[in-house]
C-alpha cells in the first residue's frame, strides 16, 4: 500500500526534520521574527543595524549599523560609468518592467564589477586569521607573493580616482565609530607596500569596503551582498530616469566596428 503524500512541503510525512528549514526569519498570524527579533521592535532600530543582525545573526554592540550604512551610502550610485547602470538603461529602454531593469543590473555584478570586495575580504580574513605577527611585515610578504606570480591585488587602484573621496571617508567614521581593526591596519600597509613600486596604486572603496567588514566581523562571501543592497537603490533610480526618457536606448552605428569577414558566405574559399 503506498504511502500519501503530505501536500505541504514544510512538512514531513514520517515526522521526521522538515524539508525547509531557516534560522533567518519566522512568520506566523500576526508575528515576525528576523534572526528572533520581533518585526515590530527592528522597525525602531536603523536599517545598518538589521542588516548586521541578518549576516551575523546578533545585533550591533557599537555602531555597526552606523557603519554599514556608511557603506551602503558610498555604494548606492556610480553613474553610468557602471557597468550595471548601463545595463538597466538599455533594458529599461526596451519597454519591460522596472523590476526586470533593476534585475539586469544586479545580474551585470560580478568578479569585474562590484566583486572585489568578497575578493579583498577573503584576502584580508584569511591572511590574517590565526597570524599574530607585525602587520608591515605581513603586507610586504602578500605583495611580493602576488608580484611573483604577476597578479593582481583586487581592492587596489581606480580607472577613474587617484583619491576616492568614498575611500578617506569610510576609514575616518570607522575610526569614528571604533570599529577599525587590524583587517583595516593590513589593507593600509598593502597601498603603502604598493607606493614602493612607483606607481600610485591606491586602495580603493571595494578594497575599504572589504576590510571594514571583516573588522566588523563579517563573512568575506557576503561582499556582493553590499553592492547588490546599496546599488539597487541607485539602479532603480536610473530604471525610472529612462523610462520617463525615451525608449530603445542603442549603440550608434558609428560607433560600431565591424571586422569580421566581407564575403564569408563564398562556399568555394580556395
Amino acid at each position: 500500500m503506498s504511502q500519501k503524500k503530505d501536500s505541504n512541503p514544510n512538512h514531513s510525512v514520517n515526522g521526521g526534520a522538515k524539508f525547509w528549514r531557516t534560522s533567518i526569519s519566522k512568520v506566523e498570524p500576526n508575528k515576525i521574527l528576523i534572526r528572533g527579533c520581533p518585526i515590530e521592535k527592528l522597525m525602531e532600530r536603523t536599517f545598518g543595524d538589521v542588516v548586521y543582525l541578518l549576516f551575523t545573526g546578533h545585533l550591533p554592540s557599537g555602531n555597526e549599523g552606523k557603519m554599514i550604512e556608511a557603506i551602503l551610502i558610498s555604494g548606492c550610485d556610480h553613474s553610468l560609468a557602471a557597468p550595471s547602470a548601463n545595463a538597466v538603461r538599455f533594458v529599461a529602454s526596451s519597454g519591460v518592467p522596472l523590476q526586470a531593469s533593476v534585475a539586469a543590473g544586479i545580474i551585470s555584478l560580478g568578479d569585474y564589477h562590484g566583486g572585489a570586495i568578497e575578493q579583498a575580504a577573503k584576502l584580508f580574513q584569511e591572511s590574517l586569521r590565526n597570524y599574530h605577527g607585525d602587520i608591515d611585515s605581513l603586507a610586504i610578504k602578500i605583495v611580493e607573493r602576488y608580484k611573483a606570480e604577476k597578479k593582481r591585488i583586487l581592492g587596489f587602484g581606480h580607472p577613474y580616482h587617484t583619491k576616492d573621496p568614498r575611500t578617506s571617508k569610510l576609514i575616518q567614521l570607522a575610526e569614528k565609530y571604533g570599529v577599525k581593526g587590524k583587517h583595516v591596519e593590513l589593507a593600509l600597509a598593502i597601498e603603502k607596500e604598493l607606493e614602493k613600486g612607483g606607481k600610485s596604486i591606491p586602495l580603493n572603496v571595494d578594497g575599504t569596503i572589504g576590510a571594514i567588514i571583516s573588522d566588523l566581523g563579517i563573512d568575506y562571501r557576503y561582499g556582493k551582498g553590499f553592492y547588490v543592497i546599496a546599488r539597487s537603490a541607485g539602479l532603480t533610480a536610473h530604471a525610472y530616469e529612462q523610462m520617463m526618457d525615451r525608449p530603445f536606448k542603442a549603440v550608434s552605428l558609428e560607433e560600431i566596428e565591424y571586422v569580421g569577414e566581407e564575403d564569408g558566405c563564398n562556399e568555394n574559399p580556395d
